[in-house]
């Protein structure tokens, strides 16, 4: 159960000379105000005896749908590939080719834990957007975009995530830069009393 989001954060890549993804430094995008995740997987069963004798489920792709305040034009244009002048105006076209971004973010939950969040591979579409003329009330009209979420090339990983404190020494290094795997040379840490778990 998450009750909190915060801390939008996307790490450009490139490509280095065996076609692997590198990250570059992770910089903060807009101020978050919801995350939604929606996955798609591929599923195939074998039966035998009349019963399933092996099943096999794969991550196909993602789709992450983020509100945000506001996409400030140069916001939109380093996401979108799309091109700025000199004045600060905004065009897009038909030839834009939005680049692959890391997106972060850190997500509250009870007991002051955070769940932290790394997708490796994301690419944005252009935003919909709402227009409302004022009424008697004030009515925020904020944007929301929709990033493809892909796995990557070199190892078919997709997501790293992490839960815990934010004094948690993981966590204090989380935005630094892209969360990579590490491999484990002692036991993981206990994650709390058997009485109060984490959950995912």
């Amino acid at each position: 159960m998450t009750i909190g989001l915060r801390d939008l954060f996307r790490a450009p890549i490139t490509l280095d000379a065996d076609g692997n993804e590198v990250y570059g430094k992770p910089v903060r995008m807009a101020k978050a105000i919801q995350a939604q995740l929606s996955i798609t997987t591929a599923e195939a069963k074998l039966f035998a005896d009349d019963g399933v004798d092996e099943q096999v489920k794969e991550f196909v792709s993602g789709q992450l749908t983020l509100g945000v305040n506001d996409l400030i034009p140069g916001e939109q244009a380093i996401v979108l590939g799309q091109k700025q002048d000199a004045d600060g105006v905004l065009y897009a076209s038909d030839a834009d080719d939005p680049p692959y971004f890391a997106i972060g973010f850190r997500a509250s939950k009870m007991r002051g834990r955070f769940k932290y969040l790394w997708f490796y591979k994301v690419k944005f579409a252009i935003p919909d957007e709402n227009f409302q003329t004022k009424g008697d009330s004030i009515a925020f009209n904020t944007p929301s975009i929709v990033g493809t979420i892909v796995k990557r090339d070199k190892d078919g990983k997709w997501k790293a995530d992490h839960v815990a404190l934010a004094s948690d020494p993981v966590a204090q290094k989380w935005f630094d830069e892209v969360r990579e795997f590490v491999k484990p040379t002692d036991p993981p840490p206990d994650p709390g009393d058997p009485g109060d778990p984490i959950d995912p």
